[in-house]
């Protein structure tokens, strides 16, 4: 029986499915990676913020040209006056940075890395890909495929269960009126089903909202309302630097090992459905991945991924679905669904 082209096929090169290319790889593994885009970690969707023990378990992702800047705690306000701290100690990154600098690592390790190539689907052990820029169609082999391809996992679609339900983000990256060493975070009547973000990078700061689509409401709009109170209040000068924005998982883990294929990062929704946070999980679950396929036993993966963070985001997601279509009594549900509240514990 001929040998397949590669050990593993990952579709994505986000910190999923870099990380699982890189430990691969570092195993003996021959691995692919295998992304749409034309530059590793462009255009950048993401409010940027890591913990700090990430960094403890992978120094190599942290080079100091990644860090934008070091925050300890993380600031909440409320509608109703509240002001809740929760120690929050990380950094916020230049994630197109961070990205860029996993993947280079993966490289290193001589795993190859196919850029503007748009993964098409499965035929047997065939993983069929084709160049965007050409439209030329192709396949390789695999004994085993990685699906790192985001929240709307082309992967995940094509292989069961799947992430239906979204919170639409939109952000500025706009100059800093004043010093902040804190991520501030903000809910609004006017930013249903979510809250809005200021996170510092420095000199400048992501200002952004994520809203639930189920309200109907435009989330350029609602940015810019959440613009409007920052700037008034001199957090931010109003000056736009740069745009973007994204979706979000919000339904919680999906079935993560599918015979042969296996789902990190976003793909599996692997990231907290009210929070957003998501850049962590994907590491983890990439590094999780890896190391299961280095050791010829990916039934451990599933069990540990569910173990680690099946518990966690779906009881987050449950909240969404239970709490949080509804945004009238906020005093009533925001403790109740935001992890810096004594009650959110409770329910």
């Amino acid at each position: 029986m001929k040998k397949a082209d590669y050990d593993v096929v990952i579709i994505g090169a986000g910190p999923a499915g870099a990380t699982c290319g890189y430990l691969l790889a570092k195993g003996g593994a021959k691995v692919l990676l295998v992304d749409f885009k034309r530059e590793v970690g462009v255009p950048v969707q993401c409010a940027e913020f890591v913990p700090l023990q990430l960094s403890h378990k992978f120094p190599e992702f942290f080079p100091k040209e990644v860090i934008a800047q070091e925050v300890k705690d993380m600031v909440h306000f409320t509608p109703w006056n509240k002001v809740v701290n929760m120690p929050s100690e990380g950094f916020v990154l230049h994630r197109n940075v961070f990205d860029r600098n996993i993947a280079e690592l993966a490289r290193k390790e001589r795993a190859d890395l196919l850029l503007r190539t748009r993964f098409l689907g499965f035929e047997g052990e065939r993983v069929w890909l084709e160049r965007v820029d050409t439209r030329e169609r192709f396949f390789l082999t695999a004994d085993f495929v990685v699906g790192a391809d985001g929240p709307r996992s082309r992967v995940a679609k094509l292989t069961g269960e799947h992430t239906q339900s979204f919170l639409a983000t939109a952000q500025f990256t706009m100059p800093l009126g004043r010093d902040l060493g804190d991520l501030l975070i903000f809910f609004r009547d006017y930013i249903p089903g979510g809250y809005g973000w200021v996170f510092p990078k420095g000199k400048l700061a992501n200002v952004g909202v994520g809203v639930d689509p189920f309200f109907k409401v435009n989330v350029m709009a609602s940015l810019r309302k959440f613009v409007e109170e920052v700037t008034a209040e001199g957090l931010v000068e109003k000056r736009i630097v740069k745009r973007t924005g994204g979706w979000i998982p919000a339904e919680g883990v999906k079935k993560p090992l599918r015979e042969r294929i296996l789902l990190v990062g976003d793909a599996g929704g692997f990231c907290h459905p009210i929070t957003g946070g998501g850049i962590a999980n994907a590491v983890l679950t990439g590094s999780m991945a890896a190391q299961s396929l280095l050791e010829g036993d990916p039934q451990e993966y599933e069990e540990e991924a569910l173990e680690v963070f099946g518990p966690t985001l779906n009881r987050a997601a449950q909240k969404r679905k239970k709490l949080m279509k509804r945004w009238d009594d906020l005093k009533f549900i925001i403790p109740r669904t935001w992890i810096a509240f004594d009650e959110y514990w409770k329910d």
